[in-house]
C-alpha cells in the first residue's frame, strides 16, 4: 500500500492511498470510522459508480477510462478503472489499485498552492477529470467510424468489418452505460457559495460525454444496419442473376427433354429438319424470354 498524507488547505486532509489490502482498508476504518459495507464496497475492483451517506460521511465510487486498455475490452472492468472516495468537511480519502495520472496532478496542485474552498471542489475537480479521460477515447472511436462508413459506402464489404463494428459498438455502449451511472453522483455534489461554476462545469462535462457516446452509438448502428443493406442488396443481385438464367433454361430443358423420350414413333425424329427446327425453336423461346424481360425492365 502506498499512501499519500497532505494538507490540501487550512483544516482539511487529504489521504491518497494506493493497492491498499484488506486488512489495510480494515485499519483505516477504525481510524476514521468508515463504514464496513462502504470499505468492502471500495474494495471491490468491478464496482460500478455510486453515491452513499452513512454516519456523516460521502461515500462515491468513480469509474475512469483506462490508458492502457486492451483492444476488444468487452466488459466494465475491461474498459475503465474504479476510485473510491470518503469525504466530510475536512477529509478526503481517495482509494484505487494502481497510481491515477489525474488525481496525480490534483494532488500535487494542492500541495504547492494549499488554497480551496472545501472538499466540494476537491471533489469536482477530481470527477471532471475521471470524465475527462473518456474524451480522447470517443476521438477515437469517431475516427474508427468514418474509415469503416468510408469503406462501406464505396461498398468494399466484408465480415470483418460488422466484427469491428460490434467492438466498436460494445466499447461505445459500455462507456455511455457508465457515463449514465456516474449521473448519481454528480447529482450529489452540493456546491457551498462560491463553488457552483465548478460544479456547473462538472455538469456539462458529463453531458458532453454522454452525447459523444451516444452519437458513435446512433452512428454505429445505422452503419451496421447499411451493412447488412448492401449485403442483402449483394444477396439480391446473385439471386437475380440467377433466377434470370433459370428462367431462360426452364423452356430450354423443356424441350429437350420431350425430344429425349425414347419413344419409336415420334413425329419429328425422322425429319431431316427436326434437329435444326427444334434448335430455331429454341433459339425464338430465348428471344421472346428476352424481350418480356427487357419489356418489364428487369434487365
Amino acid at each position: 500500500m502506498t499512501k499519500n498524507e497532505l494538507q490540501i488547505c487550512q483544516g482539511i486532509s487529504w489521504i491518497d492511498v494506493t493497492n491498499p489490502s484488506l486488512v489495510e482498508m480494515e485499519e483505516l476504518s477504525k481510524i476514521y470510522n468508515l463504514n464496513s459495507h462502504m470499505v468492502k464496497d471500495c474494495l471491490q475492483p468491478e464496482h460500478l459508480p455510486k453515491y452513499e451517506f452513512v454516519d456523516e460521511v460521502h461515500f462515491i465510487i468513480l469509474r475512469y477510462y483506462d490508458a492502457f486498455t486492451k483492444n476488444h475490452a468487452t466488459t466494465i472492468q475491461d474498459l475503465t478503472n474504479k476510485i473510491a472516495l470518503f469525504y466530510t468537511e475536512n477529509l478526503l480519502i481517495t482509494i484505487h489499485k494502481s497510481e491515477t495520472p489525474f488525481v496525480k496532478d490534483i494532488r500535487n496542485r494542492y500541495d504547492l498552492t494549499r488554497k480551496c474552498s472545501g472538499t466540494t471542489e476537491v471533489i469536482a475537480k477530481i470527477i471532471w477529470n475521471a470524465l475527462e479521460t473518456f474524451d480522447e477515447p470517443a476521438n477515437h472511436l469517431f475516427q474508427k467510424v468514418d474509415f469503416y462508413e468510408n469503406e462501406i459506402m464505396l461498398k468494399k464489404i466484408s465480415n470483418d468489418q460488422m466484427e469491428a463494428l460490434y467492438y466498436i459498438k460494445r466499447e461505445a455502449s459500455l462507456s455511455y452505460k457508465i457515463l449514465v451511472l456516474m449521473q448519481e453522483p454528480i447529482n450529489h455534489i452540493f456546491p457551498k457559495t462560491g463553488e457552483e461554476p465548478i460544479v456547473q462545469d462538472v455538469k456539462d462535462q458529463h453531458l458532453k460525454m454522454k452525447t459523444l457516446y451516444g452519437q458513435v452509438l446512433d452512428d454505429v448502428n445505422n452503419l451496421m444496419n447499411l451493412f447488412l443493406t448492401f449485403s442483402s442488396q449483394k444477396t439480391n443481385v446473385v439471386m437475380k442473376v440467377l433466377t434470370i438464367f433459370s428462367v431462360f433454361f426452364m423452356p430450354l430443358t423443356f424441350i429437350v427433354g420431350i425430344y429425349g423420350m425414347n419413344f419409336e414413333f415420334m413425329p419429328e425424329l425422322k425429319e431431316k429438319w427436326g434437329y435444326p427446327g427444334v434448335m430455331i425453336l429454341m433459339a425464338i423461346v430465348t428471344v421472346l424470354i428476352y424481350t418480356w424481360f427487357k419489356r418489364k425492365k428487369w434487365l
